[in-house]
């Protein structure tokens, strides 16, 4: 007989042979014990058996022969033979089973034989997961992970979460085995997993449930928050500060206000109404039982103003002179501190001088002697950080009378009106007061008016204005001269001013004539009647002197015809110094008189 040891890998119902004549079996599982020899090579088929040996004695499980087949009793149900193959199939495996399998063929040309060990293992169960703590603290604990099961030929592997726990040498540490796990000063992450360990032998392997220890970390990271962002608020407003840190479990927070414990122990922290008391510093501190760390925020400085209400501006209530004058202006607030002062003087920034100058604090300003041209609106703005207040004084400085003086003509025709105007710098109004060669007149405003004038109106004119707040007076002279009627007119003028004013009298006659000419002629006769007999109603001078046919054909240069419109839509018609109206009032408006509405000129 020929003993061969054949290596296969084979397996049914869980069995997987491995090396040269030895198979693998679970218990209680099913294995296939399969020769590798050529059974064809003995011939036809006379004897086929297996036999077991184990310590105690040898057992035929399989007799076949070529017309028959028998198992034994013990193994009626548990082995199945192919007798074409030599296949032997075991169910139910028990550690009885270990042992010698012999295959033995004999053939009418030879016999042959093959010869299998077979081993039962233990199934792989009971696997578990042990650890030294049962709560970690971050950067603190040495965890020590092992991993327990059952079965034979076991080897260890382990997982955090999907990916594989490998060891480092130093922070983590497997045991030669695999089966032991030393996490040196844990991180919170390093078994956040689910942590699993895998046991197996060559045949089967069996997963740990899931673990998860639980490492205490914390608190750190700590963040306040304030809300509103800005920490100088005004008075009785509110006020919320948040806190948060990372810490496992969640961390017991303090809140702490200039280093005062506020007895408060929430996330957010609410203050309501705010007063200066409120004023310093705040910051919050997270502290975790577990791992018995503090962490403390930065600190948040709140500053708490009150604002600027009930401005006012003190000042003097006197009447005031310039030259003579002091006042100071002092502006406060009724509620609220300020920083910041500015002044203005009729909506501008005030300018400042010798005369004109700032208190330390700036709430005062003062003027060491008032001019007139400290007149004007003062307006002060207070401001602090959280808004601003103003108001407003008029100061008015009385001045004067000054710069007087009196305009008028020099000299004037008998009869002509004449009107003479004082002029003066005062505050309040000055009243005034005429004289006349040193005699009172009964006139007293500004504006001395003489309709008639006659030779006694000649003379010097005195003008005397007073202030009554200032108590001060001023006076003015001028002289005037009553002339004979047309005296102006053939006096004062050189040989060229008359040859100049007799050219532009000309130039002008000529483009009025050519004016009233092409319009008269494009008028309507009935037009030009009415006009005529409207101006000789207004002019019966002019029809007398024969000036009515100069007006209507303006021609020739013998007679002297001035008409002028005035601001109050009205004509001046002045004929050998006779001097009437044409209002504006008149229905009809000759095309002569359209164009005397663009055209002043003398005819």
């Amino acid at each position: 007989m020929l003993l061969l040891f054949v290596t296969f890998l084979g397996c049914w119902s869980g069995s997987l042979s491995q090396g040269a004549g030895k198979v693998k079996g679970v218990l209680g599982k099913n294995v296939t014990l399969e020769p590798t020899i050529d059974i064809a090579s003995s011939g036809n088929l006379v004897t086929m058996t297996w036999t077991f040996k184990n310590a105690d004695n040898d057992i035929v499980i399989y007799t076949g022969l070529s017309g028959s087949e028998r198992y034994d009793t013990k193994y009626v149900n548990r082995a199945k033979c192919n007798k074409t193959t030599g296949v032997l199939r075991l169910s139910g495996l028990t550690k009885a089973d270990n042992g010698d399998y012999t295959l033995s063929i004999v053939g009418t040309d030879n016999s042959i034989a093959d010869a299998i060990e077979l081993e039962v293992l233990e199934p792989v169960s009971g696997v578990k997961i042990m650890s030294s703590l049962s709560e970690a603290v971050e950067f603190n604990s040495t965890v020590v992970l092992n991993c327990t099961a059952k079965g034979s030929y076991i080897t260890y592997k382990w997982k955090n979460g999907s990916s594989s726990l490998q060891g480092d040498g130093t922070h983590i540490q497997l045991s030669s085995n695999g089966q032991t796990v030393t996490v040196n000063n844990v991180f919170r992450t390093d078994l956040q997993g689910p942590i699993y360990c895998i046991a197996e032998n060559p045949l089967e392997s069996e997963t740990s449930a899931p673990f998860n220890l639980t490492v205490s970390y914390g608190p750190d990271n700590i963040v306040m928050t304030v809300q509103p962002m800005q920490t100088t608020l005004k008075k009785g407003s509110n006020l919320t500060l948040t806190c948060s840190a990372q810490s496992s479990p969640a961390a017991s927070l303090q809140w702490m206000h200039n280093g005062a414990d506020l007895k408060q122990e929430t996330g957010k922290l609410t203050l309501a109404n705010l007063q200066e008391k409120d004023n310093g510093n705040y910051s919050c501190v997270a502290y975790n039982s577990k791992t018995k760390r503090y962490a403390t925020s930065a600190v948040a400085v709140v500053t708490v103003i009150e604002a600027l209400s009930g401005t006012n501006i003190t000042g003097p209530s006197m009447p005031l002179i310039a030259g003579k004058s002091t006042a100071n202006l002092t502006c406060e607030a009724a509620a609220g501190k300020a920083t910041k002062v500015m002044w203005l003087k009729d909506g501008k920034p005030l300018s400042l001088s010798n005369r004109v100058a700032l208190t330390a604090d700036e709430h005062t300003l003062t003027f060491s002697s008032l001019e007139r041209t400290d007149n004007g609106m003062y307006k002060c703005v207070l401001s602090n950080a959280v808004g601003e207040s103003s108001a407003q004084f008029r100061l008015d400085v009385n001045f004067g009378p000054e710069e007087s003086k009196i305009s008028g003509p020099e000299a004037v025709e008998i009869h002509d009106p004449v009107l003479l105007n004082c002029s003066v710098q005062s505050k309040p109004t000055a009243t005034y007061t005429w004289t006349l060669n040193g005699t009172v007149k009964d006139q007293t405003s500004s504006v001395y008016t003489i309709n008639n004038p006659s030779y006694k109106d000649s003379g010097t004119y005195v003008c005397t204005a007073y202030n009554p707040v200032t108590g001060r007076n001023q006076s003015a002279t001028h002289v005037l001269s009553v002339k004979e009627e047309g005296a102006l007119d053939e006096e004062g003028l050189s040989g060229g001013a008359i040859a100049g004013i007799v050219i532009a009298c000309v130039i002008v006659i000529v483009v009025i004539a050519c004016v009233v000419y092409c319009r008269r002629n494009n008028s309507e006769d009935g037009d030009s009647a009415e006009f005529e007999e409207t101006l000789i109603g207004q002019f019966p001078k002019l029809k007398e002197e024969g000036g009515f046919d100069l007006l209507k054909s303006v021609s020739g240069n013998s007679k002297a015809l001035e008409i002028v419109k005035y601001p109050d839509s009205g004509y001046s018609a002045k004929y050998i110094r006779e001097q009437a109206f044409v209002r504006s009032g008149i229905s009809y408006i000759h095309p002569l008189q359209q164009d005397l509405d663009n055209t002043v000129a003398p005819v």
